[in-house]
């Protein structure tokens, strides 16, 4: 693999590794992106599997990850491309296992967070993967009409 390759292997692991950290296919993740590790490296691995540990701790529920997603990211980025540099012979195995890891974070059920406030009279209309009709019952008020400019014409063709 070319250096390129390899630092898009390293991404991808990597970016796989942390999205699996707040799901129920950690455990799977984990154990495999650490199959590799003890294969080739093994006096590495009571570290990675601490450091491992320690990033997927700071997925809490009820609380912003973004920051820590980024983080974790770039560092398992470096770590990987630093793994492979050291190993060049396991980028294939990395890249099954990551193929792998990314089916397993797929299956895995997903569960999403949000968190809406509407202040001072507001009104939050959300929704996170399907569709949203929103209906007003007539309080006095109207809503405003489509912009004015020429009329709409449905053509059939």
């Amino acid at each position: 693999m070319t250096d390129q390759e390899l630092a898009v292997l390293a991404m991808s692991g990597a970016t796989t590794i942390v999205a699996a950290m707040a799901t129920d296919a950690w455990a799977t993740v984990r154990e495999g992106f650490l199959a590799v590790i003890r294969r080739r490296s093994p006096e590495l691995h009571d570290d990675v599997e601490a450091q491992l540990d320690d990033g997927a701790a700071l997925f809490a529920p009820d609380q912003d990850t973004e920051p820590a997603r980024r983080l974790l990211i770039r560092q398992w980025q470096l770590e990987l491309e630093r793994f492979l540099a050291a190993h060049p012979d396991a980028a294939e195995e990395l890249e099954a296992q990551t193929h792998r890891m990314q089916a397993a974070l797929a299956a895995a059920p997903q569960q999403r967070n949000q968190y809406n406030t509407a202040r001072d009279r507001a009104v939050v209309n959300a929704v996170q993967n399907g569709n949203q009709n929103t209906y007003y019952m007539d309080s006095g008020t109207r809503l405003p009409g489509p912009p004015a400019g020429p009329a709409r014409q449905d053509r059939e063709d």
